[in-house]
């Protein structure tokens, strides 16, 4: 078992105060130990000894280590969405249904985005109807996540880490105010793919998914 030593003690040789004194073990250092009232220790650099109890604690235990790390795509307070995907649309003229999950600011300005995971952004720039947008792609979930109308230029190519900030909500493109829809597409997909996917209700829901739905699953398991 692990246990921290609350303060610097001496080191004897047998579990006794007449033990020989072999060393010293400072405060804070984490030891192999038992339940007796003297303990037999074994310090980190692997020399023996006992220490009495009354100078042990148990160690924490470490923190677990996560098997993903993902994140919301925009500020807590704001992670609410008001539009979901594949409710009729008549903005969508193709398809007729929106392809994406918006994030409402309910009037706030300077609201800042995230990137929901660990990935690569594959494509990004500015667009009539999507504004300062960007696809990043995010190997571990074999997904694309896909941020439209940013309010500045989109981050440049390249790889970014869950969590960093990627940019304001605007209302560039196609918006009727300031919000971000976000899309969750399977697989490395650029706005070339998505063209070809999103050609009628049907194949966006083969192609696509709930991001807001998906991000919160991952958030759940964290």
């Amino acid at each position: 078992m692990k246990f921290k030593v609350t303060d610097t003690c001496r080191l004897r040789a047998t579990p006794s105060l007449e033990g020989t004194v072999i060393g010293s073990v400072e405060a804070g250092t984490i030891v192999e130990s038992d339940e007796h009232t003297w303990k037999a220790v074994t310090l980190p650099d692997g020399r023996k000894g006992y220490c009495a109890a009354s100078f042990l604690t148990p160690a924490p235990e470490p923190p677990p280590q996560l098997k993903s790390k993902w994140f919301a795509p925009i500020r807590i307070d704001k992670f609410k969405s008001h539009a979901k995907v594949l409710t009729p649309d008549p903005l969508y003229k193709i398809t007729g249904h929106h392809p994406g999950t918006d994030y409402g600011t309910q009037g706030a300005d300077n609201v800042e985005l995230y990137f929901c995971a660990d990935g690569e952004i594959i494509e990004s720039g500015s667009h009539n109807a999507f504004g300062n947008y960007f696809f990043f792609y995010v190997p571990e979930a074999d997904r694309t996540f896909v941020y439209f109308h940013l309010r500045d230029a989109a981050p440049a190519k390249g790889q970014y880490q869950a969590g960093k900030v990627c940019g304001i909500t605007g209302k560039t493109g196609l918006s009727q105010g300031i919000h971000l829809h976000l899309e969750c597409i399977k697989g490395r997909k650029t706005s070339v793919d998505r063209a070809k996917l999103f050609v009628s209700k049907v194949s966006l829901a083969a192609a696509a998914e709930d991001a807001d739905v998906y991000i919160r699953a991952k958030l759940a398991m964290i």
